[in-house]
């Protein structure tokens, strides 16, 4: 059986990597499940590395000591740009969760502390507020996704069309709220920390349309109702969103 290494060798790891590779440097921050204390035998190595300037932005998978680094290289004008006109926009903001999670594992200096400052600030701010239109066409989504499930008698269909409306739910509980939100686990996690007994049910919900589709269908049903009756309720009749009168092609192009 695989077993998880300790956070020290994953530290140890990554010192060596950044002293033997990226030595200019001015942070270099261990996120991720390591970083929060739940790592799996096969988690990687989620490294942030900031240096005083870089040409542009970079991402890169390299495996060091036979481990699986993810490497982020920012400056502080494009860790600004990734979170700000990138992350923040869809309501997520994982880089500036890495910095504020995580451990500087280089000598401390004025730009991480700018950088931890940015990440503090950036986090406080919260995402963007959902505007009209947004919550009209998330209302009408979830409605139209509650639809399909309640109607659906075939299991495979019902679970790929629940697993969407449980991702719209968790988004939508969240951002209209107020809070950041996520993806994939890390999006059951953000909705486990600001509201639990919602991440239990949509959890729950998701396992019965697996195990018993009625009652799973009858469970997201309450779920969807209590989620959508703070911005609106369920929208269905009455919804219309023109498109912008340019959308048009030459037909004979």
């Amino acid at each position: 059986m695989t077993t998880i290494p300790t956070y020290d060798t994953i530290r140890a790891i990554a010192a060596r990597l950044v002293q033997r590779q990226y030595p200019t440097a001015v942070a270099a921050i261990i996120g991720g499940s390591f970083a929060t204390g739940r790592p799996t035998p096969t988690s990687d190595i989620d490294l942030l590395l900031l240096f005083e300037h870089v040409d542009c932005a970079w991402r890169s998978t390299i495996v060091a000591e036979g481990r699986t680094v993810e490497l982020f290289a920012h400056d502080l004008a494009t860790f600004t740009y990734f979170c700000k006109e990138m992350d923040a926009p869809g309501g997520t903001v994982p880089l500036a969760r890495m910095v504020l999670e995580g451990e500087n594992i280089v000598a401390s200096g004025p730009r991480h502390a700018q950088l931890l400052a940015l990440a503090q600030a950036i986090d406080a701010a919260g995402p963007p507020v959902l505007d009209g239109e947004t919550l009209l066409r998330r209302r009408y989504a979830i409605t139209t996704l509650l639809e399909d499930l309640v109607d659906s008698r075939h299991p495979g269909e019902a679970l790929a069309v629940a697993c969407q409306l449980y991702e719209a739910l968790a988004d939508l509980r969240l951002r209209a709220a107020g809070a950041w939100s996520g993806g994939g686990k890390h999006l059951f996690r953000r909705l486990q920390a600001f509201d639990g007994a919602v991440a239990v049910q949509l959890d729950g919900a998701l396992r019965l349309v697996a195990s018993d589709l009625p009652a799973g269908q009858r469970a997201f049903a309450q779920l969807a109702a209590a989620v959508l009756a703070p911005v609106g309720g369920p929208l269905l009749e009455g919804f219309h969103l023109p498109a912008p009168a340019h959308w048009r092609s030459d037909p004979a192009a």
